[in-house]
C-alpha cells in the first residue's frame, strides 16, 4: 500500500485503544481490509471522527506504526442502526460474516453497504434474510433452489426440501442428512430462488407475509452455522435465539 491512500470504505469494526484513540478496520472495495488508527477520536475535539458503520471516502497516511486516519468525507454514518437492538444485531451479523470470510470483493462491499442502508427503513428480518442469501451465493456456499446440489435432480414444484449438514445446503428428501429437522417448504424455496435473481435492493421489494418472512429468517439463522465455515460470535453471543 502507498504511503498515502484514499478510497471509499466503511468502518466495519471499531476498537478502543489506549486512552483517547480507536483502531478502525475499514472495508474498502479498492483497498480491501485496512487497519487504521484514529488518534484522539475518543476525546479530542480536533480528532477525526469515524464511528462504527460510517461510510465515506477515507484519507489514510502510512507511518512507522501503520496506517493513520487523516480525514474522511462522510457519505453516511448509519447512526440509525444504534437506535434499535435488532438493527444492531443485524449489522453485527453482516460484519461478522464479512470479516470472518475475509473476502473483500467489490460485489461483497456493495452488498454490505446496501444492507446497512436498508436497515434504515426496511424490517430487519427482511434485510437479514436477503443479506444471508446473497452473501452465501457470492461466497459459493449455497444451492440455487432449482435442483439438488448433491444428486443434481431438479426439484418438483411442490417438493419440500431437507438439509445436508455435511454440505451445508438445502437438498432433496433423498439427500437429507438431518431426518427432516430443517425443512424448506415450496413457497419459501420459491422466494429464495427469486431473491437470487435480483440484487439486494431489488429483492427487498418481493412480496411475502410477515409470518412467512419470520419463518425464513429463523430457517436461515438455524442453517447458517452449517452453511458458513466460520465461527460467528454475533450469533453465539447475540440477542437472537437460534
Amino acid at each position: 500500500m502507498d504511503r498515502d491512500s484514499k478510497g471509499l470504505a466503511i468502518v466495519i469494526r471499531s476498537t478502543a485503544i489506549r486512552e483517547n484513540d480507536r483502531l478502525l478496520t475499514l472495508f474498502s472495495p479498492s483497498l480491501g481490509f485496512v487497519s487504521a488508527v484514529s488518534y484522539g477520536a475518543r476525546k479530542s475535539i480536533k480528532g477525526v471522527k469515524a464511528p462504527l458503520y460510517t461510510e465515506g471516502t477515507f484519507s489514510l497516511e502510512k507511518g512507522r506504526r501503520g496506517m493513520t486516519l487523516k480525514d474522511v468525507d462522510v457519505i453516511s454514518t448509519h447512526d440509525y442502526i444504534a437506535e434499535d437492538l435488532d438493527r444492531t444485531q443485524a449489522a453485527m451479523l453482516f460484519s461478522d460474516l464479512v470479516l470472518t470470510g475475509r473476502s473483500a470483493e467489490p460485489e461483497l462491499y456493495s452488498l454490505y453497504a446496501s444492507a446497512l442502508d436498508a436497515l434504515e427503513d426496511t424490517a430487519f428480518e427482511k434485510v437479514t434474510v436477503q443479506f444471508i442469501v446473497h452473501f452465501l451465493a457470492i461466497e459459493g456456499l449455497s444451492g440455487d433452489y432449482v435442483s439438488c446440489p448433491v444428486c443434481g435432480r431438479p426439484y418438483g414444484s411442490t417438493e419440500i426440501l431437507g438439509f445436508s449438514a455435511s454440505e451445508g445446503v438445502a437438498v432433496c428428501h433423498d439427500c437429507d442428512t438431518m431426518d427432516g429437522a430443517l425443512l424448506l417448504p415450496p413457497n419459501a424455496r420459491a422466494y429464495l430462488r427469486r431473491s437470487l435473481e435480483m440484487d439486494l435492493p431489488a429483492s427487498l421489494s418481493l412480496g411475502v407475509s410477515s409470518e412467512q418472512e419470520h419463518r425464513i429468517f429463523r430457517y436461515l439463522l438455524r442453517t447458517l452455522p452449517y452453511s458458513f465455515p466460520g465461527k460467528l460470535r454475533s450469533l453465539e453471543y447475540g440477542i437472537w435465539k437460534l
